[in-house]
């Protein structure tokens, strides 16, 4: 696309030259019919003057004399008016229709056929514009003619001379509209030499001080943009610190694992040395799969992408299929219950997964040996409600609300785990509209997390 400068430029001339257009035509009709009206007054303001000097008695002794003076009219007053014959044509006839008095170039037509009043009359080859009068004695008839090709030639030389200023005007039209929308788009200038000469660090919002009406909304889009990538710049280093924190332990735990099995002579005491090795592989995996699944999870986020209907009891059902060998593992019972006529729930496939996953991997984490995990999900009210219930320690009230945090764990936790696993399923819940809470379980110990999903019709 060509500058918006340019664009403007070439768009408003046309316009104003197709307005012109418009108006020049419509004004050349309008004026047509103003000019015609004026004339007929002048024409008619002429006949009355003729009138009024047609009254004195010396007239008809005087003809010849003032014919020849008539006569002379054009050539006199080409000195003063630059013409070769006047406008006006006059007649004047006696009573009996004898010619009296009449302009050099006046038609010959006769004084019979025009009563008093304006006519349209044709003589001598073209159209004229009359008006008839007789004189306060009635002695005589008067007719003042207007040939019309000098009537249409006026109107011509206007509107001529309209387009001639017109095109007079045309250049010092663009000229300014070009330095106007110059400085107009000057604000665009100023925003982007403010970004052009940022540094990539300095995600500032751009002041919308003095700043028109039409550009706020393009400067407000830009700062929401310098936000997020300000949030997501922050969310990478919180990553990449969060990583470093919780990886330094179990690594160091490694190397010293490792160096005591190089050490180690006895077979039994290296088995178990390895055993621990592999442990701490193993935390060191768990942490780095939570942490990439929190990493993909944008806080800033208000929506999750691919949103679809899903069958959250086929989906949970896969997942506790899944991790059914590790609740064998360590003896603990898991039991799914839905009921038959569950609605789908609006969200992300594999984002769901992530969330069911979490909550009853830790439900099987912190059960003890022997335990129970109870997995149900049901319809309540205008919400399908994700329930998964053990009998483990629990977390105390008032730890209920910080354990959404990312890396926090209750002191005395000796079950492995990386601190993360309630505060992906809080993100993944938000994204999908749901509600997480934690409860006390209905009977005994434990602890009992519900996520609401609001159903989808």
């Amino acid at each position: 696309m060509p500058s918006i400068r340019k664009f403007l430029l070439i768009n408003l001339l046309l316009t104003i030259t197709l307005t012109t257009y418009v108006t020049l035509v419509g004004n050349y009709y309008i004026d047509q019919k103003e000019i015609q009206a004026h004339l007929d007054i002048l024409m008619s303001q002429y006949a009355f003057s003729l009138q009024a000097l047609l009254g004195h008695e010396d007239i008809p002794q005087h003809a010849k004399e003032i014919q020849t003076n008539l006569n002379a009219v054009p050539e006199r007053a080409k000195d003063f008016l630059r013409i070769h014959e006047s406008n006006y044509q006059m007649l004047v006839w006696r009573k009996n229709g004898s010619l009296l008095l009449h302009s050099v170039n006046a038609p010959q037509i006769s004084a019979s056929n025009y009563p008093q009043g304006f006519h349209d009359v044709y003589a001598e080859g073209k159209p004229w514009r009359a008006f008839a009068l007789n004189s306060l004695d009635a002695k005589y008839k008067i007719l003042v003619l207007e040939g019309y090709d000098i009537r249409n030639d006026l109107s011509q030389r206007i509107t001529r001379d309209d387009i001639y200023m017109m095109l007079v005007t045309y250049p010092l039209c663009g000229f300014l509209i070009w330095v106007i929308i110059g400085r107009g788009l000057n604000i665009l200038r100023r925003v982007a030499n403010e970004v052009a000469n940022r540094a990539p660090s300095h995600l500032a919002p751009v002041s919308i001080d003095n700043v028109p009406v039409e550009i706020k909304p393009l400067i407000d889009e830009l700062n929401r943009l310098f936000l997020r990538l300000q949030l997501a710049i922050e969310r990478e280093k919180r990553f990449s610190g969060d990583a470093a924190h919780e990886l330094r332990t179990p690594l160091a735990a490694l190397k010293t694992q490792t160096q005591v099995a190089l050490k180690a002579t006895d077979p039994i005491e290296l088995r178990h040395i390895l055993l621990n090795v592999i442990s701490g592989v193993d935390r060191c995996t768990h942490v780095i799969q939570q942490l990439l699944t929190l990493s993909k999870l944008a806080p800033e986020a208000d929506t999750i992408n691919d949103s679809i209907n899903v069958n959250l009891v086929k989906l949970t059902a896969e997942v506790v299929a899944q991790l059914a060998p590790i609740a064998l593992d360590k003896q603990v019972e898991i039991v799914l219950e839905a009921q038959k006529e569950v609605l789908p729930v609006m969200g992300n496939v594999t984002a769901l997964s992530i969330l069911v996953r979490n909550l009853v991997d830790n439900a099987i984490r912190y059960t003890p040996s022997g335990g129970f995990v109870h997995v149900e999900i049901m319809k309540k009210a205008q919400h399908i409600v994700l329930e998964v219930l053990d009998n483990g320690p629990g977390i105390p009230t008032e730890l209920r609300e910080r354990v959404f945090e990312r890396f926090f764990r209750v002191l005395g936790n000796k079950s492995p785990g990386s601190g993360l696993g309630l505060a992906i399923v809080q993100q993944i819940a938000r994204l999908h509209n749901a509600q997480v809470v934690l409860s006390d379980p209905p009977h005994g110990s434990g602890l009992k997390v519900s996520v609401s999903f609001p159903i989808v019709y």
